[in-house]
């Protein structure tokens, strides 16, 4: 019994830093930015740990079937995600993503693509990564899993009671340090991203690529003879599905009224924290 919880636990410290990870990439892609990702301090968004561990407990060994793996993990974690979204906005009074601005949302906690992910990843984990991860864990000896666990728990435990208190508006220093560390970071990236465009300038500027850039640029002959024998062929019908599938967030309906954490200049403070 104590094995099967350590695994579990272990499962739960894996996929909450494999997301941890995700996260800081997706953001850094998107917006060009070092963004502070996850509840806790430490490298680690335990949503997807617990989405992880659910997902093994109630699926893995029990469902074969590919398509209800999908169906139940999409429902499995779009509630853990709205119950999570709905208990952290209420104790701290801040969201830490909001998807108000999106499609087929459900007060901003849950949207119809995200769900869509879930149900993907659900099938993801179950299918492959799960049983690579217990075949790595079953080469830990019993007193070492053990071990390993409890120090992993102490430190979650300590980062959280530290995470919590510092919401709470006590321990500011910590907040100032972060700050420091991503304003740093970002002036690194702003150097490298500003190299970056003199070289693709310069690349630009490349005689034979401009040539190329140009032939590009050029209707080729077959499209220009497709749209002699169909002139009137339109695609726009196909738009509001290309636009669903993309959904871009659209601003002006975002929440306005609470603070989306997860960057330097938007962590509650104890201000924040008060209804």
């Amino acid at each position: 019994m104590l094995k099967t919880i350590c695994s579990l636990f272990m499962t739960f410290v894996i996929y909450s830093f494999a997301g941890w990870i995700v996260e800081t990439l997706l953001f850094l892609i998107r917006d060009k930015k070092v963004v502070k990702r996850g509840f806790l301090f430490g490298p680690v968004c335990p949503i997807y740990g617990f989405g992880a561990v659910i997902c093994t407990i109630v699926l893995y060994g029990k469902v074969s079937n590919i398509f209800l793996v999908f169906i139940y993990g999409l429902l499995l974690c779009g509630i853990l995600e709205y119950i999570t979204h709905f208990v952290m906005e209420k104790m701290f009074h801040a969201m830490w993503w909001d998807y108000s601005g999106r499609r087929f949302n459900i007060n901003g906690r849950v949207y119809l693509n995200g769900l869509l992910e879930f149900g993907l990843g659900a099938v993801l984990i179950i299918k492959v990564l799960q049983p690579l991860v217990f075949k790595l864990i079953g080469f830990i000896s019993d007193n070492a899993l053990y071990t390993v666990s409890f120090i992993i728990y102490t430190v979650l435990i300590i980062d959280l009671t530290a995470t919590v208190t510092d919401l709470k508006g006590i321990i500011s220093s910590v907040k100032h340090i972060q700050n420091m560390m991503i304003t740093g970071t970002q002036k690194g990236f702003d150097t490298t991203r500003e190299q970056a465009q003199e070289l693709n300038t310069k690349i630009l500027e490349n005689e034979y690529i401009a040539k190329y850039i140009s032939f590009l640029k050029n209707e080729s002959k077959l499209v220009r003879r497709f749209k002699n024998i169909v002139p009137n062929a339109k695609f726009k019908k196909y738009q509001y599905i290309w636009d669903i599938i993309l959904d871009k967030p659209q601003e002006e309906n975002a929440r306005k009224d609470i603070k989306l954490y997860g960057t330097a200049d938007t962590i509650p403070d104890s201000e924040g924290s008060k209804d």
